[in-house]
């Protein structure tokens, strides 16, 4: 662009050089080609000026295309991780034990809410009862707890934990999600603590189950 802003600088200094000739009768041939000749590079430079600002704004026009894209993948990006737990407890015969649990970044619909939350937690769970009473326990209902963040109840939409009663020499078994609102990578989430209630026949009392701290590692 520069090239064709200082072709059409020189040619137009030509053109008026031409013109101030054309006034002296003896030189007017001289002046007359000088005219046309300026005249030429003056379109010809407008031309080559208004082809290199159409290219420049191509460029930038993909640069910021570029730019929206990247920046549209990043924020879309999403990033999970599964930790293999082994934790066992048992309450009045009652044995539960979480064999995995998988924190992710990445966007889940809360019913609670009523909109999507960017992440999730979500907790592999095994109950199993050794008493003689038939259990009603209540995990999906239970309580999660991170150092940010405490979430009342699992996605019933996204959770496979759906029995609650547990007979004789029985076990149940499925997943609990439950949706995070303060998560920016999966490795915010260094623990988690879960509780629940369970009962026994007809007990109205209930039996608290609380894992404690869980440190993902």
């Amino acid at each position: 662009m520069v090239f064709w802003i200082l072709g059409g600088g020189l040619s137009f200094i030509l053109f008026i050089i031409g013109v101030i000739i054309l006034f002296f009768p003896k030189r007017r041939k001289v002046g007359a080609i000088m005219v046309g000749s300026g005249m030429v590079l003056m379109i010809a430079s407008i031309v080559g000026i208004f082809i290199a600002f159409k290219s420049l704004n191509d460029v930038s026009n993909s640069v910021i295309n570029y730019s929206s894209g990247t920046n549209s993948s990043e924020s879309s990006q999403t990033e999970s991780k599964v930790y293999d737990v082994n934790l066992k407890q048992t309450e009045n015969q009652i044995e539960s034990k979480i064999t995995k649990i998988k924190v992710e970044k990445k966007e889940v619909y809360s019913t609670l809410d009523g909109k999507d939350l960017p992440g999730s937690v979500t907790v592999s769970l095994e109950i199993k009862n050794n008493g003689e009473k038939t259990i009603t326990t209540y995990p999906n209902q239970g309580e999660l707890t991170t150092a940010k963040e405490t979430v009342n109840g699992g996605e019933t939409l996204l959770s496979t934990f759906d029995d609650s009663k547990i007979e004789k020499g029985k076990s149940i078994s499925g997943e609990i999600v439950f949706p995070l609102n303060k998560i920016e990578k999966v490795s915010d989430i260094k623990w988690v603590e879960l509780s629940w209630l369970s009962y026994v026949g007809e007990e109205t009392t209930p039996i608290t189950f609380d894992t404690g701290k869980i440190n993902l590692k």
